[in-house]
């Protein structure tokens, strides 16, 4: 018997023409035949899922990796896998090089509405360092064709903290993100991990306040030219705020399908529920970050080997931190609803600390991060933790 509709589904793309020198996501080198290899046994997955699960989106998130790598026939042929008659938003993450008239005339003709476009800057050395493939140029001239093929909900990724970056140089990207006007905009702190490129210049990395300032130009630059600030790296227009994403931070199921991707169910089982009075089992999974394993976890048919399942204290603890993150905070209500609990009768002393400091707010049923907390919220968050 299947259970309720999951309705956002995550699509991992897992090929690159060339791996980024900060990234630390998993990525493959682009291969026609690989290519091929993964359409396969990603349509096998998604069966796989059917078997079990009404899968009926309402968002649709293709990430990678490059997924502007697939053709608008291959993206098209995905998404008729699923039920799509109440799909609100499917977004396609491109890279700037694969952007021409002619890919971007036939993916308009595709049910993709929203458009990822990784620009990162607009400064050449800046885009020269981080070892994207693109320059600026071509990235405005991408945003460009974009338009006038119609698509009308573009985000741009903007990276800052970039080593030896100066205020200038992130004045100069900013003023361009301003100019085009695109209707969303996610900002990343540079982090960089041990097995990427780059990070034997972590030490070049702007100290700390440095960071915080260019943070805090980022949104008040963002804020006056009209953008809303819906959640601590996220800027939208008005009405365009990310519908997938917002299902993380709402804790909402998703399914995340492809290699590494990640996925987080809550199911019921009435039978567990009469033996261990839980309506509800929280399962997360991570598929296999590497093509010929997940290859060989389709052909077993044993989808979301790697899992965990979430006692009730995991499921409060990222219920609490995630929906923090959002600029509207966490709803107290739902937080009663979900765990039986009453928030700030259970947090009472973490809470007055941090009221204190003007850190965090109360106001109706709302508690949430003041603006000043934003650049230090993993701290507030592992006080709750």
């Amino acid at each position: 018997m299947k259970t309720a509709a999951l309705e956002h589904i995550y699509i991992h793309v897992p090929f690159c023409l060339r791996k980024c020198g900060y990234c630390s996501f998993y990525s493959d080198v682009f291969d026609e035949a690989k290519k091929q290899k993964y359409l396969h046994f990603l349509q096998e997955e998604i069966e796989l899922w059917q078997q079990s699960y009404i899968l009926k989106p309402k968002t649709l998130y293709f990430g990678g990796g490059t997924p502007s790598l697939l053709s608008a026939e291959e993206i098209d042929s995905i998404i008729n896998r699923f039920d799509s008659s109440q799909i609100e938003e499917i977004t396609l993450e491109v890279n700037p090089v694969t952007i021409t008239e002619k890919y971007t005339e036939e993916i308009s003709k595709t049910k993709i509405n929203r458009i990822s476009l990784g620009v990162q800057s607009f400064k050449d050395d800046e885009l020269k360092l981080l070892g994207r493939l693109h320059d600026a140029h071509q990235a405005e001239n991408a945003y460009r064709i974009l338009r006038r093929n119609g698509f009308e909900n573009i985000s741009f990724d903007l990276i800052f903290g970039l080593p030896n970056q100066k205020k200038e140089d992130l004045l100069f990207t900013l003023g361009k993100f301003i100019d085009l006007q695109p209707e969303h905009i996610s900002t990343y702190c540079l982090s960089l991990e041990e097995n990427v490129p780059l990070y034997p210049l972590k030490s070049q990395i702007p100290a700390d306040e440095i960071v915080s300032d260019f943070y805090s130009l980022i949104r008040k630059k963002l804020l006056e030219a009209g953008y809303r600030q819906y959640e601590i790296s996220n800027f939208a227009k008005p009405g365009f705020e990310s519908k997938h994403n917002l299902c993380y931070w709402n804790d909402k199921s998703y399914l995340g399908l492809g290699p590494a991707a990640a996925g987080y169910l809550i199911s019921c089982h009435p039978e567990r529920s009469r033996r261990t009075k839980k309506n509800n089992e929280l399962i997360r999974y991570t598929n296999p970050a590497n093509l010929k394993e997940y290859f060989q976890q389709i052909e077993t048919k044993k989808i979301s080997q790697n899992q965990e399942e979430l006692s009730c204290e995991d499921h409060e603890k990222e219920f609490i931190f995630l929906a923090l993150r959002k600029s509207e905070g966490m709803d107290l209500n739902k937080f009663r609803n979900t765990f039986q609990i009453d928030f700030p009768e259970k947090y009472k002393i973490v809470i007055e600390k941090f009221s204190k400091e003007k850190l965090l707010e109360t106001e109706g049923d709302f508690v949430r991060l003041s603006s000043a907390a934003y650049f230090v919220s993993n701290e507030i968050f592992a006080e709750f933790m």
